[in-house]
């Protein structure tokens, strides 16, 4: 009996250790020593098994390019921070992506609440996504579509070109991948990028 008991808090301890807690965060809440360029857009604090960590994702919005009255530019940039203890937070990767040159409509958008921290291997370690689109076009064509992933500091990306819905009918361009990275990864992080992808596949306009 007790050989069960112990071997039962054993299987109940690991579960727990292996659970990833996560809070929504205000930018008002932000440490003082937090560097991030761009508005904030989703701010996630977490804990996993190796330790406390910020998520943040920012966004500029359209901007003047320098140097350039003619053109336009807008920049996307993804953050996590490792929280020390009494010590300053340690920046673990970055992500910065953009759209340049451009005197045309523009779009360089987080996708609305696609940062999520998860742990699908279940190995303690959490996952961390984001989703955003791309462009600059002057017509109804579709933008970039990327979906990235973090595990520490290996990276995945599925990316390609959205499909445009306007009222109840969807344009036939776009819809391709041009570039997936999950072919090499993990068959639950494979299983979740092609998930994603679906979910955000069409762009509403």
């Amino acid at each position: 009996m007790r050989t069960i008991l112990s071997v039962t808090l054993l299987f109940i301890s690991a579960w727990v250790n292996g659970q990833i807690k996560t809070q929504p965060m205000a930018s008002t809440n932000l440490p003082k020593n937090i560097r991030y360029q761009g508005k904030p857009v989703q701010l996630i604090k977490y804990q996993d098994n190796t330790g406390s960590y910020l998520a943040i994702t920012t966004q500029t919005g359209t901007q003047p390019q320098k140097g350039d009255d003619e053109f336009k530019q807008a920049h996307l940039y993804g953050y996590v921070y490792q929280l020390k203890d009494g010590g300053s937070p340690v920046l673990l990767w970055q992500l910065h992506d953009m759209v340049t040159d451009c005197n045309l409509d523009m779009v360089a958008n987080f996708i609305p609440g696609s940062l999520t921290i998860i742990d699908l291997d279940k190995n303690g370690k959490a996952e961390v996504w984001v989703a955003y689109r791309l462009s600059c076009r002057g017509d109804v064509s579709p933008s970039e579509l990327k979906i990235i992933m973090h595990e520490g500091t290996t990276k995945y990306a599925k990316r390609g070109i959205g499909k445009i819905k306007v009222g109840n009918a969807i344009q036939h361009d776009g819809g391709v991948i041009t570039s997936d990275e999950f072919k090499k990864a993990p068959v639950s992080f494979k299983v979740y990028a092609g998930k994603l992808w679906d979910k955000y596949v069409l762009e509403t306009m």
